[in-house]
């Protein structure tokens, strides 16, 4: 499979919504940000992260509006609109870079407005 197979395939799942699948992408030692915000560390900690999502929201899509891959790095534009129970409405576009080694994400960071 190409790399640029391998990052559809990651975010077709996403945009299904088929998260916890999702996280076989992922390195074990994952480092994900978004925004400026403290990154999270861990597979672990970045399933609970997706599971605590998952549990407080209420999504009407995630599309994929365009992705780009080259040279082990991805980065896609999404189109989301969700209801977080703490974090209100969220309607607009996410941009998402991915730095893959070996088929699996070793660090992404989000960048949306807020």
């Amino acid at each position: 499979m190409t790399f640029h197979k391998t990052a559809l395939e990651f975010n077709q799942l996403v945009s299904q919504q088929k998260f916890i699948e999702a996280l076989k992408f992922y390195d074990n030692n994952i480092v994900s940000t978004d925004n400026l915000n403290s990154p999270v560390i861990g597979i672990a900690s970045l399933e609970t992260k997706t599971k605590d999502f998952i549990e407080n929201a209420t999504i009407e899509t995630i599309e994929i509006v365009s992705l780009l891959s080259e040279n082990n790095l991805s980065a896609t534009n999404w189109y989301y609109a969700y209801e977080h129970k703490s974090l209100g409405k969220f309607s607009g576009h996410r941009f998402s870079v991915q730095r893959w080694k070996n088929n699996k994400i070793i660090q992404e960071n989000h960048f949306y407005n807020e």
